[in-house]
């Protein structure tokens, strides 16, 4: 396993940085990661039709799919869930990540994507970038590998948390430890 860069990189105005899986918090992204390993069982990786629709409502909102192609390695938009849609404002599903605006932040989620392929474990980003004409984005994003033979990664399941959402998140969680302390 690659070690965690402790230094967040920057590119214009793009910011990420890989922070350890045994990090996450978040229920939803941890529920995920959970679904993601039961379905795994004993293999390397899950396969794409080992996740049911409907065990995945908790979910399907903030999903996304994306197929990997090799020769070239390209990245193709499956399936976009609809806070995903509303938070970026555009609907790209079918798409290539060649349509990913700004040029910054496509670059970012190439490499997230390609580590995540060449790694074949699941990874976790914190991440921010401003869309022009200066709207930030401020996400932590979970990126799991699927893998139709077992062996080589040809579809990736995403899901994001974004800002506010992870401010609530944080505040909740501080005011549920103070409560603890002061009671206890």
């Amino acid at each position: 396993m690659r070690s965690v860069s402790a230094q967040p990189t920057m590119d214009d105005e793009a910011m990420d940085e890989e922070i350890p899986v045994a990090a996450l918090d978040h229920p939803q992204l941890l529920g995920l990661l959970r679904h993601w390993e039961a379905k795994r069982g004993p293999r390397a990786l899950p396969a794409r039709a080992d996740f049911r629709p409907e065990e995945m409502l908790p979910f399907l909102s903030r999903i996304v799919l994306v197929d990997v192609e090799e020769a070239p390695r390209r990245f193709r938009f499956r399936l976009i869930g609809t806070e995903v849609v509303r938070s970026y404002g555009v609907e790209i599903t079918g798409q290539y990540t060649d349509v990913v605006q700004p040029p910054c932040y496509r670059a970012m989620v190439e490499r997230h994507y390609g580590d995540s392929v060449d790694r074949r474990e699941p990874l976790l980003h914190r991440m921010r970038f401003v869309e022009h004409p200066g709207k930030v984005h401020e996400l932590t994003r979970l990126t799991l590998p699927l893998s139709e033979d077992g062996s080589r990664v040809n579809m990736l399941m995403l899901a994001s948390v974004a800002e506010p959402e992870l401010a609530h998140f944080r505040e909740r969680r501080r005011a549920a430890r103070a409560a603890s302390l002061a009671g206890g």
